[in-house]
């Protein structure tokens, strides 16, 4: 079974893929730069988390309720902003989401929970029931394995990708083809010199190594103990993918559509397209309601995991956060949502194996990234073109396949 520590890391970073899905769509496709993105997730956090504990009702509802909250204070909200532009839009925004974080506070504490924060709203287990018999404990070793066996996979293709991209950075500046091979062995050393970590951890004076830390992550020896047997770790992990895929799939479809083209045309030329006849406001009002709406859902999936939700918590830096999510894995790319997500948001738990200079590295990995690939990760490509690409030569060219 998976660490419960790590569990509710792994949620957090599929509910920031959904936020940061949410915001790219706005930002990354259709250009609008919005700086409240936060105010949104506090609204689905707040609404879902009201609608089950104080209006008792189902799960479904409050994620429902969630959603149509976001669509209609997007509407107000962009109705007036999205005639503005670039940073006053980023200001009206901002603006926006301070408004809704005071509101929070001054609101009832008997139901909002007031500066406090909320803390009776159910966890996502409340809601689902655990399958009897042993083989519940089954199904949380096999997924267990599985993510295993995925997150090696994802573990090791990240750090060949980190090195070929910081050997192309450093190469044009300061010549020589072999960056690549000093990153591969730096990671080498790092993880044999913590090996130590994963041993004696019992003691309170111990602190594991940056293995540890990973090694950590998996505990098959607990997969038909009684903590495995009564928990449906396996059904939740289920669910939460199935929901990032489904955001994921929709957000695709919509950008194959007709008014999603339409609002890729406005990102490129606004004027253009307004000459080709779309309804250049409508568009932009309509795309940021989407986006706002999987923002209210993330916030929903949010209020039900995290064991207190305060206004706090739904400040500037929240925003700033999920725009360096977008940021970092490219504007326009939906494997650059998805990179970046999981880059931010489990970086700095990585790095916990090295004490103070954790935040110190975590912005240093974040500061070489901008610097030698201000586009982002993926820029403007999606995983499928980089992995066509050789195939696609070969057709231009004229060359049989191998």
């Amino acid at each position: 079974m998976i660490n419960p520590y790590w569990e509710f890391v792994i949620f957090l970073v599929m509910i920031n893929v959904i936020f940061t899905l949410s915001l790219n769509l706005i930002l990354g496709y259709n250009g609008q730069f919005s700086l409240g993105h936060a105010g949104f997730l506090a609204i689905g956090a707040y609404a879902s988390g009201v609608a089950t504990t104080a209006l008792g009702l189902p799960l479904f509802a409050g994620v429902l309720l969630s959603i149509v909250c976001c669509v209609i204070a997007a509407a107000i909200v962009g109705y007036p902003c999205l005639r503005l532009g670039g940073d006053y839009l980023a200001i009206a925004t901002l603006g926006f989401a301070e408004i809704i974080r005071i509101v929070l506070l001054a609101l009832p504490e008997k139901t909002f929970g007031g500066p406090t924060g909320m803390q009776n709203i159910h966890n996502m287990y409340d809601y689902l029931p655990v399958p009897a018999g042993p083989h519940n404990g089954i199904f949380n070793l096999l997924f267990t394995i599985v993510f295993s066996i995925v997150f090696l996979a994802l573990s090791v293709w990240g750090v060949i990708a980190f090195g070929n991209f910081l050997n192309g950075a450093l190469q044009k500046r300061f010549g020589g083809n072999f960056w690549r091979y000093i990153v591969w062995a730096g990671f080498v050393v790092l993880i044999i010199a913590n090996l130590s970590g994963t041993k004696g951890t019992a003691s309170a004076s111990a602190k594991p190594g940056i293995a540890g830390y990973v090694l950590d992550i998996f505990q098959f020896s607990s997969a038909m103990q009684p903590q495995s047997l009564e928990r449906g770790q396996w059904l939740i992990f289920l669910i939460f993918g199935l929901i990032v895929l489904g955001v994921n799939q929709l957000i695709r479809n919509f950008l194959n559509s007709v008014p999603g083209r339409g609002v890729i045309a406005i990102r490129e030329n606004e004027i253009a397209a307004t000459n080709l006849g779309i309804n250049v406001f409508w568009l932009k009002l309509q795309n940021f309601m989407l986006g706002c709406a999987f923002a209210g859902l993330a916030g929903a999936l949010l209020a039900h995991t995290l064991p207190l939700i305060k206004p706090i918590e739904f400040g500037f830096l929240k925003s700033v956060d999920v725009l360096l999510m977008v940021v970092l894995g490219g504007m326009g790319s939906m494997t650059g949502s998805f990179v970046g997500a999981i880059s931010i948001s489990v970086l700095p738990e990585v790095l916990r194996g090295v004490g103070e200079w954790r935040m110190v590295l975590y912005s240093l990995v974040l500061i070489l990234f901008m610097l030698f690939k201000p586009g982002g990760i993926f820029g403007t490509s999606e995983l499928s073109d980089i992995i066509r690409l050789p195939w696609l030569r070969r057709k231009e060219s004229g060359a049989p396949d191998a």
